[in-house]
């Protein structure tokens, strides 16, 4: 008698390890990498400059930081972030 109720249950348990699992989804479009554009830093951070390493490196967005500016904390993976120096150089340059 137990055996036919453990029968269903391994049944579906063995057709649960042969569904097919949907293939993983694709990296969202806009992703920022900040190493291609670490040979920015020490220039001046002209808009054409963010422009630039925006563009080099893939981000959607991009926000130029100056020292006296107040800025969200929340990390944002498609975002560029232009540190600029007080002599209106580029500092650092991250993601996020």
């Amino acid at each position: 008698m137990k055996l036919a109720l453990a029968a269903p249950a391994l049944v579906l348990a063995l057709a649960a390890c042969t569904q097919e699992h949907p293939a993983p989804l694709p990296a969202p479009a806009g992703l920022c990498k900040a190493a291609p554009v670490q040979r920015f830093v020490g220039q001046q951070a002209t808009p054409a400059l963010v422009e630039k390493v925006q563009r080099r490196s893939g981000a959607s967005t991009a926000r130029r930081i100056t020292p006296e500016m107040r800025v969200t904390m929340e990390f944002n993976e498609a975002r560029v972030n232009v540190w600029v120096g007080l002599k209106g150089e580029a500092e650092r340059i991250t993601c996020g």
